[in-house]
């Protein structure tokens, strides 16, 4: 088509002009496609210059995502101290009936605890009214070690080591299951030489399995102790004793049951003859477990209920003198009674005992005299 004025072809110029605008256009796109092209290529570079280091392994890329199965410990019961976690560990597993009959003990160093267990629930059973728990010895190096015992069907669980409370129920009481399965039918002070063969062949293998569990188990249980419902505690009993010689024996209240022999018309004498008969039991319970174990009781515990206990404490003063109290609640404050004590006894043990009792009679009196006003501390 020709123009009339200009005399070109107007619609040759239409087909050239869209043809530029469509090359004007593929440049452009072209442009973008190269800018994008570049910065890919720039990103490309920069992932390929951050160069992963060759010490790099398979297991340091997996760390903190693969939990790595440990090795168990093995457990030897006839180890003379079997190592647990935490620097935890057990010297003895024992059990015994309440009649004195041994039953099992992995350890035949220390089966003379198995005797101090059936003494011990005497007195825990009949004087202080309750079921044993808990005894922590002080060693000579001056660390701490636990026998903490279980009672059921007439028969007591005990281990002796270093352990925290709520594993030691737990380990007592899976014991008791499994030996009271063993034992169904049989009377366990009267085992015949071949079921008792039988027995500690099977329960040998159980007890590792048990301290195997203890051990894979450790996270599980916690080490905090169960706080104390009481806030004071409560004397019943004050000794003082001197190399196994009791020199002051004061029973205060009458929540302790003691049973002497005999009838006393006289109520001061009866009093005094409780006094004497605890006494000689503190003492040669003392004098039992120092003698065995080269280590002084720092307290036993005996269970009266849920959360409430009753104990036996132990302090040692100079000259070989000690110091008894049997006490109820909360074990904790039984530190502030020793310190308001102390004043009055620091003048009595500070020459060794020479068999005159003259004064410690009369601190006797004072002492009387101070529990009648004060028996509670907290």
């Amino acid at each position: 088509m020709i123009c009339p004025k200009c005399g070109k072809n107007i619609l040759k110029k239409d087909i050239v002009e869209k043809e530029e605008k469509k090359k004007d256009e593929k440049k452009k796109k072209k442009g973008k496609t190269k800018e994008k092209d570049e910065i890919e290529n720039e990103e490309e570079q920069q992932k390929s210059s951050e160069i992963v280091p060759t010490s790099v392994t398979l297991a340091s890329k997996l760390q903190g995502k693969v939990k790595v199965k440990e090795k168990l410990q093995e457990v030897k019961l006839e180890s003379e101290k079997i190592e647990l976690k935490k620097g935890e560990y057990i010297k003895l597993l024992g059990i015994i009936s309440t009649n004195r009959t041994p039953l099992y003990c992995n350890n035949e160093k220390y089966v003379y605890l198995l005797e101090l267990t059936n003494n011990l629930d005497f007195i825990a059973t009949s004087i202080l009214g309750g079921v044993l728990d808990k005894m922590v010895l002080v060693a000579e190096a001056g660390e701490n070690e636990i026998c903490q015992w279980y009672t059921k069907d007439k028969v007591i669980y005990l281990i002796y080591g270093v352990f925290p409370d709520k594993k030691g129920k737990w380990l007592l009481e899976q014991i008791a299951k499994h030996f009271s399965d063993l034992m169904i039918g049989k009377n366990i002070d009267n085992l015949q030489k071949f079921d008792k063969y039988q027995f500690e062949t099977k329960f040998n293998s159980i007890l590792k399995f048990l301290l195997e569990e203890y051990v894979k188990m450790q996270e599980i249980f916690s080490d905090q102790e169960i706080p104390s419902v009481e806030d004071k505690i409560r004397i019943d009993y004050f000794g003082l004793s001197s190399k196994s010689i009791g020199v002051i024996s004061l029973l205060l209240g009458s929540e302790l049951k003691v049973q002497v022999p005999g009838a006393y018309e006289d109520p001061n004498e009866a009093l005094e003859m409780k006094e004497s008969v605890l006494t000689a039991k503190i003492e040669a319970l003392a004098a039992n477990t120092v003698g065995n174990t080269k280590a002084m009781p720092k307290w036993i515990a005996v269970k009266l209920g849920f959360q409430s206990y009753r104990f036996l404490t132990f302090k040692r003063y100079q000259n070989d003198y000690f110091l008894y109290f049997l006490s109820e609640g909360n074990l904790g404050k039984i530190v502030k009674a020793e310190d308001e004590i102390d004043p009055y006894i620091s003048h009595v043990v500070d020459t060794p005992f020479s068999g005159n009792l003259k004064s410690f009679n009369r601190l006797k009196t004072t002492l009387k005299e101070f529990f009648g006003n004060k028996r509670f501390f907290s």
